[in-house]
């Protein structure tokens, strides 16, 4: 089933510093998952978390487009699903007077479940940004 999500947060930062917070390994790591990230267009990573059976999720993942500050998008697909078909995460922010808007978009070929899990997924790592940056999202 076709799908395309979207999520937009403002977060009372400069772009700089959110752009930070997706594109350094370790801060990346601290909202999103765990990662071998390298912020280069082309590059391929991975990114990894805990499940609450005690097993692990590994998503492969390319950094298809890199426009700094303001633009980055990546394919990501769950390892083992490969035959599923993967998504497109798009990232964009745009510096406003509050500090930053950030788009996030995810589109791809998915079951229904899985898309559901998607959007129940944003909102939350979404919040755990705001915590990171040391913020308070706002919608």
């Amino acid at each position: 089933m076709k799908f395309a999500i979207s999520f937009e947060r403002i977060y009372p930062h400069p772009i700089g510093k959110v752009w930070r917070s997706l594109t350094e390994r370790g801060a990346l790591g601290e909202w999103l998952m765990t990662t071998d990230f390298v912020p280069e267009e082309g590059q391929s990573f991975r990114m990894w978390c805990e499940r609450d059976d005690g097993k692990t999720d590994v998503y492969l993942c390319k950094v298809l487009a890199l426009e700094p500050p303001h633009r980055m998008v990546w394919s990501w697909v769950l390892e083992g699903r490969e035959k599923d078909g993967g998504t497109r995460v798009e990232f964009r922010l745009t510096e406003v007077d509050a500090g930053t808007v950030l788009v996030i978009e995810q589109s791809g070929d998915r079951d229904p479940e899985t898309i559901e899990r998607f959007k129940g997924g944003w909102p939350v790592k979404l919040e755990q940004l705001a915590m990171a940056l040391g913020s308070v999202a706002a919608e």
